[in-house]
C-alpha cells in the first residue's frame, strides 16, 4: 500500500489540487491507504480537472439546497444561484395539496427539493430528454419522495388546461452566440442554449402558463443576469401579472415570480 503523500500535484494549479483533495474526500473511506492503481487514477482525475473537465461529473454528484444529488453529463450541474427558487416558493406558503410543475427538471433536484418542502404538495418533474428523466429518476430513488412524479414532455405540453398551480422552470436561456459557452463545454447544450437569444423557453413556457395555471396560479422562472427586463416583457404578453423581481445572492436579477 501506498499513502495519499505519494501522490505528486506539483505540476497541477491550486485550484486542480484543491479539487483533487475533495475527489478523494468524497471517494475513498480511508485516503491513507489508497493502492497503486487508486493513485494512478488519482494522477488521471488531476489530468481531468485541470483541462476544466468538472469535478462534480467526476465525483457524481453535486449539493443543491443542503442535498447531495447524482449528475454526469447528461445533465446540468446544479448552480447555488438556483436555489433562490426553492426559497421563493417557500415563502409564498402555498396550500396543502398544491400541484407544482418544475419544468426542464433536469437531475430532478428542483422538483425533489420542492417536494421535499410539503409532503402534500404533487410535484412533476417534466423534460423532454430521456436522458435527462433517467438521471433524475436515480435521484427520486435516492431521497424516496412519494409525491415527486416525472414525466416525458415538451415543457407542460401533456398537461390540461386550469390544471396547475404553480409553475417553476429553469429553462436553457443562453445565446448559442453567447461566449459563456466555451466555460460550459462539458454541459449538455440543450440545457443551455435558448433560441431567439436565449429567450425562446420563457416565450413557450409563458404560452403554456396561461392556459395551464389555475386562477390565481403562479409561475416562478430563474432567468439570466441580464434578462428581466425581457422576461418581463414575454410574461405581460402573455397577459400574467408580474408579482415581483427575485435577486441572488450577488444582487444580481435572477428570476420572475407571475401570476395567472
Amino acid at each position: 500500500m501506498k499513502s495519499k503523500k505519494a501522490i505528486d500535484l506539483s505540476e497541477f494549479s491550486f485550484e486542480t489540487r484543491r479539487d483533487v483533495n475533495f475527489y478523494i474526500k468524497e471517494k475513498f473511506k480511508d485516503p491513507s491507504k489508497l493502492t497503486q492503481s487508486q493513485i494512478s487514477k488519482i494522477g488521471n482525475v488531476a489530468k481531468y480537472l485541470e483541462v476544466g473537465y468538472p469535478r462534480d461529473y467526476l465525483i457524481g454528484n453535486s449539493e443543491f439546497y443542503g442535498r447531495k444529488f447524482f449528475v454526469d453529463q447528461r445533465v446540468l450541474i446544479p448552480r447555488v444561484e438556483t436555489e433562490v427558487l426553492i426559497d421563493t416558493i417557500k415563502s409564498l406558503n402555498l396550500c396543502d395539496g398544491s400541484i407544482l410543475c418544475d419544468l426542464g427538471t433536469g437531475s430532478g433536484c428542483i422538483g425533489i427539493s420542492l417536494a421535499m418542502l410539503n409532503k402534500s404538495f404533487i410535484v412533476f418533474g417534466v423534460d423532454i430528454s430521456i436522458d435527462a428523466i433517467q438521471v433524475a429518476r436515480k435521484n427520486d430513488l435516492i431521497h424516496d419522495k412519494k409525491n415527486f412524479f416525472l414525466i416525458q414532455s415538451n415543457w407542460g405540453s401533456c398537461f390540461q388546461k386550469d390544471s396547475i398551480d404553480c409553475i417553476i422552470s429553469n429553462p436553457p436561456y443562453i445565446d448559442k452566440d453567447d461566449s459563456h459557452l466555451t466555460d460550459l463545454e462539458y454541459e449538455p447544450l440543450s440545457a443551455l442554449v435558448s433560441n431567439l437569444h436565449g429567450l425562446e423557453a420563457f416565450e413557450i413556457i409563458s404560452q403554456q402558463a396561461k392556459k395551464l395555471l389555475k386562477k390565481g396560479g403562479l409561475i416562478l422562472f430563474e432567468h439570466g443576469f441580464d434578462q428581466s427586463e425581457d422576461v418581463e416583457n414575454i410574461i405581460y404578453k402573455n397577459d400574467l401579472k408580474l408579482i415581483k423581481k427575485i435577486k441572488d445572492l450577488s444582487g444580481n436579477d435572477r428570476g420572475i415570480l407571475a401570476q395567472k
